[in-house]
């Protein structure tokens, strides 16, 4: 049995298991209701982020939580981490690929910081709505969960800060 230490890559070769894993041909061709909720959530999940850590909000398309929280590596290329099917669609899809891109990066910081690896499920819903086989565009003014809701994003701290959770481990 090998049991890795905090120096190795552990939650990032999570991460890549997981983002390679995803059915890519299948996204954006199975919508669901539930995906709203997830959008919702991650939303949630993201304004108390910045609540807990006291740092004044950004807009969710810039929210690169490992560079929030100290992280000065550049941003992460996703082609350097994923298969070429992943890194096609979320090149192709600039929005997805960005949240993408911050999801690998906050692994990859919580390597190097264990304590930073508690915020890799504020993208957890993004990415179940991309597991599912739904899709989402996220722009600096709107959440689209594409043929599901629209989440307008001005005034979105305000909005998600004090809502209560959504269990979203079901969906």
């Amino acid at each position: 049995m090998i049991i890795k230490t905090w120096g190795e890559k552990m939650f990032l070769d999570k991460a890549i298991q997981r983002i390679n894993d995803i059915q890519w041909d299948r996204v954006g061709h199975n919508p669901s209701s539930t995906d709203a909720q997830l959008g919702y959530e991650f939303l949630r999940r993201l304004a108390h982020f910045f609540k807990e850590q006291s740092i004044k909000p950004t807009p969710p398309l810039y929210a690169n939580i490992a560079r929030l929280l100290g992280d000065s590596n550049e941003e992460v290329i996703v082609a350097d981490y994923c298969t070429l099917e992943a890194s096609g669609f979320l090149s192709d899809n600039l929005y997805v690929g960005k949240i993408f891109g911050y999801y690998i990066q906050l692994a990859k910081y919580a390597d190097q910081s264990p304590d930073t690896m508690k915020y890799l499920h504020v993208y957890e819903p993004l990415i179940k709505i991309i597991e599912k086989g739904g899709l989402f565009i996220l722009k600096h003014l709107e959440l689209d969960i594409v043929n599901v809701a629209n989440f307008p994003l001005h005034g979105w701290y305000n909005r998600f800060v004090d809502k209560e959770a959504i269990n979203v481990d079901e969906m």
